[in-house]
């Protein structure tokens, strides 16, 4: 089987598709029967020829994301030429909150552009790209998202299957060891999208009793300054930690003495599970939103009702009694993350794009 997994980060904004490409990819290609080739979507847009001759070898083409514009036609290009080519997405574009910083793009149409005076102006794209998503679902053959809910979001429009974000597991099991530090960390790590979580689920205003009450308890904040500075927390009660390379991320994680997860609302309901499964895999106790997309997980950490009180009982109980809930997080949680990785579940990976072709084709592909 040969596959092509086309990524939609650019390398300014790189995450999603360190999950749904890269990681995926290098497993099914140290395991060695098969082979995948990863190019952006970019050259796939415009053809080039590299991204030509791959796509050309290629059994099944897998874009990221970015199902408009240009990105319709080089689709329609292949589809064409009888390849069966699959979306793969892990976000609810539909759901999005206003607050979000990419919903004026997909509900809206609306980007800015520079123009060779350096002067950047707002415009608006037609179709908008979450009505050119829909179009694009009807054309593929199949789609691959990482959330059962998800799957139930798009099945009128093509085929979906659930495909989790599987991990990376060597890169946190050989981290390097965090430097030490006093005190209880309490960590957390996102974009500015995910500040609404914060604000809704009723854990701000929790945080602010109890670190009030444990003074050598502090908030860890990793990833956006401005995350930070909205928290309105002292100083002394909290602490930032600028964005990292992927491969350093799991350093920073051992930071942490207690792993959160806020998450509110419907959108949020269809994200992964891979903020829980870090802590998991690093025997970091964590505390989550008793929310729809950790449920089949929600017994290995601790899941509360997004209230001020729930939240501050849950987190008083932890940091008073750390070492309890380590001694838990080290145990069956640590040994069902193992299981999580890449390497563990290519075959699961492989035996879905198989199906996909089997279903499209009607021709087997040896996984």
């Amino acid at each position: 089987m040969i596959l092509t997994f086309v990524f939609a980060d650019s390398a300014q904004e790189w995450n999603t598709s360190n999950w749904r490409c890269v990681i995926p990819a290098k497993a099914i290609n140290r395991a060695g029967r098969h082979h995948v080739h990863l190019i952006g979507i970019g050259d796939f847009s415009r053809n080039t020829p590299e991204s030509q001759s791959i796509c050309s070898q290629s059994d099944i083409i897998v874009v990221e994301r970015n199902l408009f514009g240009d990105t319709l036609s080089a689709i329609q290009y292949w589809k064409a030429r009888d390849k069966v080519v699959v979306a793969n997405f892990d976000d609810a574009y539909q759901l999005m909150h206003p607050s979000n910083i990419s919903y004026n793009f997909w509900n809206k149409g609306e980007v800015n552009t520079t123009d060779q005076n350096g002067v950047t102006t707002k415009t608006n794209i037609s179709p908008i790209p979450l009505t050119a998503f829909k179009w694009g679902l009807r054309m593929i053959d199949a789609a691959v998202v990482s959330s059962k809910i998800l799957v139930k979001d798009w099945e009128e429009y093509t085929d979906v299957y659930y495909l989790p974000n599987y991990l990376d597991t060597d890169i946190y099991l050989h981290s390097e060891p965090a430097v030490p530090h006093e005190g209880i960390y309490i960590g957390w790590g996102g974009s500015l999208s995910h500040f609404q979580s914060f604000t809704d689920s009723g854990i701000l205003l929790a945080l602010k009793q109890v670190l009030r009450a444990r003074p050598q308890a502090r908030l860890l904040i990793c990833g956006n300054k401005s995350v930070y500075e909205r928290i309105d927390l002292l100083d002394s009660q909290k602490k930032f930690q600028d964005f990292v390379p992927f491969e350093k991320w799991a350093t920073v994680l051992r930071t942490y003495d207690i792993g959160l997860a806020p998450l509110h609302g419907l959108y949020d309901g269809r994200r992964s599970w891979i903020k829980p499964l870090e802590y998991m895999l690093l025997k970091i106790p964590w505390l989550a939103s008793d929310n729809i997309a950790y449920q089949d997980i929600s017994s290995f950490g601790n899941v509360v009702k997004n209230t001020p009180k729930a939240w501050e009982a849950a987190l008083l109980d932890m940091i008073d009694h750390l070492e309890g809930y380590r001694e838990k997080a080290a145990g069956e949680p640590y040994q069902y993350a193992l299981q999580q990785g890449a390497n563990e579940n290519v075959d699961n990976i492989l035996n879905i794009y198989a199906e996909i072709y089997r279903k499209s084709t009607g021709k087997n592909l040896a996984v």
